[in-house]
């Protein structure tokens, strides 16, 4: 399972949300994380089995996509006539005034309620109104994902007149609406402008898996292919959307869908990881079930990894009744979540590996929270371990 360790935000929520709670509209601020999506601990070395090649991902440009559909007519019923009255200057003054001044859910309310009137006329009055707000603050990227959403290319455009980070938000909310023409506008940046403190590249990242998690799929897949190493982190953020519905056979299928290799790999991963939360043993039959390849041993890899961080004692049994060539698979992932705990019990689980390759890959994953935990102990293990040098230096950080 190839650099599990170096892969492994929640970000955006899918669209701007808000309960009601007795008289108080409360606005679920939604975080948009550009740089550091959730990873697992677990690392992706080991087990490199060959399978046959799948489908890969469907075009992002494909109109007819149901998902993309639904995701736009929220837009337009969101965006177009509205049956409360329009907004004039001076109520625009005043719903600024009870953001900036009032009291906690005074504040909700406003902001709520700019968002509920937000159009294209008023936009830019309306942002004055949050000007004050971080450039990191859930409020500040909810108002440009929402204005972006609406007028697409003209709120990217205002973003580039301030000094304040708001650019990619924009994008994100049009990606999420109409991502043909999002996409359009991103390829037709320089690589600079794609990837420098903008951040564009992750608001297209998440706008377009608000907008379909294939969608975003062959976007990490493009970047990857163009040398971006964050792709990886990409397909997280991919991976979460589709985990939304809830559809285990539909995720199963998206997943398959991404082209054999890393990409794939840290897809199952994700996916596996997040029903093992939940159900661990169940998450195991459903990932030894999948089709032979690098995907399902990493499936299984990751639900052994949840599992033993939830009932070490259950995992281990649980190990010796699978096939034995979904053993080593399983012992990685075991291995590499109980030397947190028990640093002397992940490395001697790492060393009970066949494959060659995937046990001294273990074996330095575990080692190097060994080493960091009980150097001398650490040592003494390595004196034995029967690692050559360089495995050794990978440990101890002298490589």
């Amino acid at each position: 399972m190839s650099n599990r360790s170096d892969t492994m935000k929640k970000n955006m929520l899918h669209h701007l949300i808000w309960a009601l709670v007795a008289i108080t509209t409360f606005v679920v601020g939604s975080k948009i994380n550009f740089s550091n999506p959730e990873q697992s601990a677990e690392s992706k070395r080991g087990l490199q089995n060959s399978s046959s090649s799948r489908r890969s991902v469907t075009s992002a440009e494909n109109s007819s996509n149901p998902r993309a559909k639904s995701t736009r007519s929220k837009t337009k019923s969101r965006s177009g006539t509205k049956e409360n009255s329009i907004l004039t200057e001076e109520g625009i003054a005043e719903l600024g005034a009870i953001f900036k001044n009032g009291n906690l859910v005074e504040r909700r309310l406003a902001f709520a309620e700019m968002l509920k009137q937000l159009t294209a006329d008023n936009a830019r009055q309306l942002r004055e109104q949050i000007a004050h707000m971080s450039q990191d603050s859930a409020e500040f990227r909810e108002f440009h994902y929402a204005w972006g959403a609406i007028v697409g290319k003209e709120a990217i455009l205002h973003g580039k007149e301030t000094p304040k980070r708001d650019m990619a938000a924009s994008l994100a909310g049009w990606a999420s609406e109409d991502p043909k023409s999002a996409m359009a506008y991103f390829d037709g940046l320089s690589a600079e402008e794609q990837s420098d403190g903008a951040h564009m590249k992750w608001g297209a990242a998440f706008g377009l898996a608000d907008a379909d998690p294939q969608f975003a799929a062959e976007f990490a897949i493009k970047r990857s292919q163009n040398g971006d190493k964050d792709a990886d982190k990409m397909i997280h953020i991919a991976a979460a959307a589709a985990l939304k519905s809830g559809d285990q056979e539909e995720v199963t299928e998206w997943a398959s869908n991404i082209p054999e290799g890393d990409l794939q790999n840290t897809a199952f991963q994700r996916i596996a990881g997040d029903y093992a939360k939940k159900d661990p043993a169940e998450t195991v039959e459903w990932a030894t079930n999948l089709p032979e390849g690098e995907g399902k041993d990493h499936a299984v890899g990751s639900s052994f990894h949840q599992w033993a961080n939830r009932d070490p004692k259950e995992a281990a049994n649980a190990i010796a009744s699978l096939p034995i060539n979904q053993q080593d698979s399983a012992t990685y992932g075991y291995a590499t979540s109980v030397v947190h705990k028990e640093p002397a019990a992940g490395v001697q689980w790492a060393a009970n590996i066949k494959d060659p390759e995937a046990r001294t890959n273990a074996m330095v994953d575990t080692g190097r929270v060994f080493y960091r935990r009980d150097r001398d102990a650490a040592q003494e293990w390595l004196a034995t371990s029967n690692l050559s040098e360089e495995s050794i230096q990978r440990i101890t950080g002298g490589k």
